[in-house]
């Protein structure tokens, strides 16, 4: 049986670290290859000539450098190589931003276009782009008419796409699965920076951006009087200024320690902490909400019809943005230990039921049928 190419667009670097990157890399790695075969673009300026992902054909692209034009740029190289060089059965691109290579790519193929999120929808205080804010919003065009088939990762903006445009989006959420757990090393890590198992509450982010709400976390300790300890997770390097912003907020009970790229000791500092923190001000769908929850954790998070969606009453939730309310919360769940670990038994009931890559897989895979 001849194999059916799927290419994707709209990530800029294999292996992932965070975001869009990971959730292309779980569906390109894991769906059936005997049936398809994935052939995912990249940008040359993050990807090295020589780096192979198993089961991928890797296409780098030139770009150019820019917080906007990186992107944009990449994503329409990809767009050009596939409309000219390229020769699949169907074409998948993800975020909304990439929707404007849309036009583009149907003069040839079929597309699945897949939002993980509105970047019209960031608060104004929050958004990093400025003006690019309405590039974002003009992509919501040719994502609801161009797009053969369109699936969000979030419902809330299925539900808001639906009702503005009036064509149909399908919920498709993202979905966990656990690595074996490295428990061993997770000491040595907590160990070298002064954290015992079991005494800690934790932040993690792929990208340690001011959406993810760090800076709250920090703002809402500094009037806590406990000595609990938070361990923050995330790459600094993305935003260097945020990043010397939340150590002039650190008081000794912070703990820095980087970006961890090996899940399997990731996920263990999150499941021997007490309280996983998730405070973010904007989210589609979040796989560390998910991820923590699977590994029944104790969370807080921020409000957001985004993150209440996925578990409506498994989470303690505070007003996204108010660190007053935060604070109260951080000092509740610290009190009333039993409480929380009854909403975290829930939560990881609810993500286990709901929420499995195997399924969100399958479905992608009735998508590509559909379309060839």
């Amino acid at each position: 049986m001849k194999k059916k190419k799927v290419a994707f667009i709209g990530i800029k670097a294999l292996p992932a670290k965070a975001g869009v990157d990971v959730v292309v890399q779980k569906i390109a790695t894991s769906f059936d290859h005997e049936r398809f075969e994935a052939i995912v673009y990249v940008s040359n300026r993050e990807v090295p000539a020589d780096t192979t992902v198993p089961g991928v054909r890797i296409i780098r692209v030139p770009s150019v450098p820019g917080k906007f034009t990186h992107a944009t740029v990449t994503y329409l190289m990809a767009a050009l190589h596939a409309l000219f060089f390229g020769n699949y059965d169907v074409v998948n691109v993800h975020s909304m931003e990439t929707s404007f290579v849309l036009p583009l790519l149907r003069l040839r193929y079929k597309v699945v276009a897949t939002a993980h999120g509105l970047g019209s929808l960031i608060p104004e205080e929050h958004n990093p782009w400025g003006k690019g804010k309405y590039f974002f919003k003009a992509c919501e065009y040719p994502f609801m008419h161009f797009a053969n088939i369109r699936t969000s990762v979030s419902l809330p903006d299925k539900e808001f796409l639906e009702q503005h445009y009036g064509r149909e989006v399908m919920y498709l959420p993202i979905g966990i699965q656990l690595p074996e757990l490295k428990f061993e090393e997770a000491r040595e890590f907590l160990a070298r920076h002064d954290l015992e198992p079991g005494n800690y509450m934790i932040f993690t982010a792929g990208r340690n951006i001011r959406r993810k709400g760090c800076h709250l976390a920090l703002q809402a300790m500094q009037t806590i009087d406990n000595d609990v300890p938070l361990l923050i997770l995330g790459d600094p390097t993305f935003d260097p200024d945020y990043h010397q912003e939340l150590l002039g907020l650190a008081d000794g009970r912070a703990r820095f320690g980087g970006f961890i790229a090996d899940k399997g000791l990731l996920f263990a500092l999150i499941q021997m902490s007490s309280l996983f923190l998730f405070p973010t001000t904007y989210e589609a769908m979040a796989a560390t909400l998910l991820e923590a929850a699977a590994l029944k954790t104790p969370l807080i998070a921020s409000d957001l019809p985004e993150n209440r969606a996925v578990l409506p009453n498994e989470a303690l939730f505070f007003e996204s943005g108010n660190v007053a309310d935060l604070r109260e919360k951080m000092i509740w769940a610290n009190d009333h230990p039993r409480e929380m670990y009854e909403l975290a038994t829930r939560a990881e009931a609810l993500v286990g039921s709901r929420y499995q890559w195997s399924e969100v897989i399958d479905q992608y895979e009735m998508l590509y049928e559909a379309l060839t």
